[in-house]
Order: C-alpha cells, then sequence, then structure tokens
C-alpha cells in the first residue's frame, strides 16, 4: 500500500515525488533492522511501479512529452520497477521454499 501511494505521488509530485518515493524505499529497506527482507522492499517496488504504470500509461498513448521526460521512457521506468519488484519476490519465495525442502 505504502508502495502504491509512493507511485502515486511519484506521477503527480514530478520529480520531488520521485525523490520521495526513493527516500520511502530507503526507510523501507532500513526498517526491518539488520535482516535484509526482500518481500518488503519488493512488493513496495510493485506497489510504485504498478500505480505509476496504471496512471502514466493511458497518458502516453497519444505520444508527446508526459511530466517532465518522454512519456514511453517513465511507463517503461515504471515497468522496470515493477517487474524488479516481481522478481525480489520470487527470489525471496524460491529461497525460502528451498531452505524448507532442504531442512526436512
Amino acid at each position: 500500500m505504502l508502495g502504491g501511494v509512493a507511485g502515486f505521488g511519484a506521477v503527480f509530485l514530478q520529480l520531488p515525488g520521485i525523490v520521495l518515493a526513493l527516500v520511502l524505499l530507503a526507510v523501507v529497506a532500513g526498517a526491518g533492522g539488520r535482516r535484509y527482507d526482500p518481500v518488503r522492499i519488493g512488493a513496495y517496488l510493485m506497489g510504485v511501479g504498478v500505480v505509476g504504470w496504471s496512471l502514466v500509461g493511458p497518458a502516453v498513448k497519444g505520444g508527446g512529452g508526459y511530466l517532465f521526460v518522454s512519456g514511453w521512457v517513465l511507463v517503461t521506468g515504471y515497468a522496470v520497477v515493477a517487474v524488479v519488484g516481481c522478481l525480489l519476490v520470487a527470489v525471496a519465495a524460491l529461497t525460502e521454499l528451498r531452505r524448507r525442502g532442504t531442512s526436512r
């Protein structure tokens, strides 16, 4: 949910919103204490990517610039962020499944 709010802010606040989303990512990554939590970070990135992509995507249909960069660049960026988040969650799930499989 936090990632979705950050994605919404990144679209409408433009560059300051993206900076704020990065600051929130640092807070989310650091909130886990000493242990690295790829699921929390991946879920945040998926939220940012999917919400940003869904808000900017329809605006790109006509082409031209949107916000401060080309619309296609922005949509591709949000898609990459969402895919990276999905991959982090998938890697965390596979790692946990392997760990549980070897402990039996």
